[in-house]
Formats: structure tokens, sequence, C-alpha cells
């Protein structure tokens, strides 16, 4: 748990068997000042958006403060999974993409976000849920054209010709309006848990209101979180386990805001029901977003693994250049089968090139990480 006030910053360690804090008045040989923190995120923030600038020493120096105090304690206890419970603008930055000097912290650890609802303490695993994915593929007024959607979503949900990794159904561009979403929302109702996963590959707009941040949707309709939170019985989350948002931006730009607005959309939908939300703090690309969302499902699906550890998986693959790399059973590799149809040429090095966190670190799952 992070703790930003003014001129110092205090971190609580809690473990199975223990409880240890910290409070830090000095950085960098100077006194701590939010002012400092927020200009090296901002820092961090501008080279790990830039494929073409090298974000390691800059991320060492947030990881130095950050986590290094519990470095002995974490690799004392062997720890894989870290719950972060970050504050104001500590909520823009990509744990996973910090640096210990060797290796991103993707490499070493799981990363989940803390909640308000507690699913990630309490909340149990549900597999083989069914899953409702919406995209929005056209340009619309003020948003670009997103084509890598269309491949994302026919490599992850089952269709008719068989291709695809789960059951599901998916609808796009027109058909993805208001009352899709609401039926997207109920895909759960008739399975074993009742409980589905609902993937939305489209802009979702992150700013300072309730009324100024919304998703836009297939129809270009902008769909306003103050229009989500006044319509309960159309917008129930309680029937997701997992809502994936994978092509989003964020209001990290702005100046004016500290962080909160980051929390205000995970809080919502896990007060109405959501286990998990999985979105990004940048915007993504069209291309990596593809690949990077099909082999987390895969993971999750086919590997058997927790949501923490399937993104975890994933983006140590995309650090390595090796997209496949990680056995998985239940049959060919979904990765294989993009191959053969010749959307995306996945090939053992197909994430060659994409190891910077550009790429594969904007994504931040809140909530139940099982």
């Amino acid at each position: 748990h992070y703790l930003v006030l003014p001129d110092r910053l205090s971190i609580i360690l809690t473990t199975a068997d223990d409880q240890r804090s910290v409070s830090i008045e000095q950085w960098q040989g100077q006194p701590f000042t939010e002012d400092k923190l927020d200009l090296e995120i901002e820092r961090l923030h501008a080279m790990v958006t830039s494929p073409g600038r090298d974000p390691r020493q800059q991320a060492q120096k947030l990881y130095e403060l950050l986590l290094a105090p519990f470095a002995t304690d974490l690799a004392t206890l062997g720890v894989e999974t870290l719950l972060v419970s970050p504050d104001r603008r500590l909520r823009y930055v990509p744990f996973a993409a910090l640096h210990d000097g060797d290796r991103y912290l993707a490499e070493r650890f799981e990363f989940a976000m803390l909640s308000d609802a507690g699913y990630e303490i309490a909340g149990d695993r549900a597999t083989g849920t069914p899953i409702a994915a919406l995209g929005m593929t056209q340009a619309a007024e003020g948003f670009s054209a997103l084509p890598g959607v269309k491949i994302e979503i026919d490599g992850i949900v089952r269709g008719s010709d068989g291709y695809g990794l789960m059951e599901g159904r998916a609808l796009f561009d027109d058909a993805f309006d208001r009352q899709a979403l609401a039926d997207a929302l109920r895909i759960g109702s008739s399975s074993p848990k009742g409980l589905g996963l609902v993937h939305i590959s489209s802009h979702f707009n992150i700013a300072d209101t309730d009324a100024s941040s919304f998703l836009l949707l297939g129809t270009g309709e902008r769909l306003s979180l103050r229009d989500i939170k006044r319509d309960r019985r159309l917008f129930d989350f309680g029937r997701v386990d997992l809502l994936t948002l994978s092509a989003c931006e964020t209001g990290y730009a702005n100046p004016r805001l500290d962080g909160r607005e980051m929390e205000s959309l995970s809080r919502l939908t896990g007060n109405r029901g959501a286990r998990a939300i999985l979105a990004s703090l940048w915007p993504v690309n069209d291309r990596s977003t593809a690949l990077m969302m099909q082999r987390f499902y895969e993971m999750r699906e086919r590997g058997g693994y927790s949501k923490a550890r399937a993104l975890a998986l994933t983006q140590r693959e995309f650090i390595a250049g090796s997209l496949g790399s990680t056995p998985l059973g239940g049959g060919p590799s979904i990765v294989v089968e993009t191959a053969a149809r010749g959307a995306i040429p996945l090939t053992p090095t197909a994430t060659a090139g994409l190891a910077h966190p550009y790429y594969w670190a904007p994504f931040l799952l809140t909530g139940n990480w099982r």
C-alpha cells in the first residue's frame, strides 16, 4: 500500500505472516516531495510510450523508490504475486515496467491492482467461461480506425468456421450498440458459475468527470460513465468475471488529474459486480495488442493460469521476443492457427522488436487476479 504525502512517501508491505512499513523522506539525496515524484512519473511515462527511447534507467529510478526498500523481504519470501494499492499519480505507474537494474519487474512478479470490492482477496477462480466480444474497427470523430480489432477478436472467439480460441459471440461496429453491451454483460448467465468474460476492443477515454469519461461504441456513440451509473438495470456487471478494455486511452496527459479518475472505472464496475478489469494506461498499438490479447486468453484458457500469471507470462514472451514459448496443453497453439489463416504472420520470433514496454506494459489488471 502506498500513501503519497507532500513531503514523504509511506509504504506498507503486508504478507501472510507480517506487516512492515517504511516512510521515505529523502530520495536521490534530496528531500522527497510529491512534485518531484510527479515529475519522475511523467518522465517515465514519456519514455515507456516512445518505442525509440530506452526507459530502463528511469524505470530503475522509480524502482529504487517504490520497491527496493522491500527487495530483501520479497526475495526471502519467494513472492511471485504483488497486489498493489497505489495512491495519487502512482496510479499511472506501469509497475511491471519498473526495472531493478537486471530485468523488468514483469520478469519477476505478477501484478494486480487492489480494488475497493475486494474480489482479489476472497474471489474464487472461474474457468471455462463463455466470452462476449465487442469491437470497433472504424474511425470515428476524434478517433482513428482499429483494423487489428477484427483480427484480435476473430482469434479469441470461435466463429462458424471453427477458428478461434473460446466459445462465445462477437459483434462489430454498427452491431455494437448500447443494447449489445448490455446483452454482453449477461453472457455468463448460463455458465456453471454464472460468470462470463466481456472483451471490448474500442476506445475508452478516461477523464476527470463521469460525464466526460466515455466508452466509444461501435455506432460512434459515446457512452459516458455517468450513463452507465444511471442505468443500473441495463448495465449490470454482476455476471462479469473479467472486463477487458483492450484499446483505450486515458486522461494521463491532463496535468489537472491526480490519478483518481483511473479508479473510477474499476470502482464502478467492481461495485456493480465485475470481479476484475483489464485496461490500459496509454493508447496501445493496434497490431501488438491483437497478438497480446490472443496470447493472454490462450494462457488463461488453455494453460489454466490465473489472470495475473497469464498477463505476466505474455509480457515475458514479448520481452524475450518469442511468442508461444510457454508450452500449453489443450491442443494446437492459437498462434499457429492464426499464422495458418495468414491474418498476422506469427512465428516463434513474432514479437521480436516488440520488447519495449510500450507494447506490453500498458495493461493493468485490477481486482480478482485469480
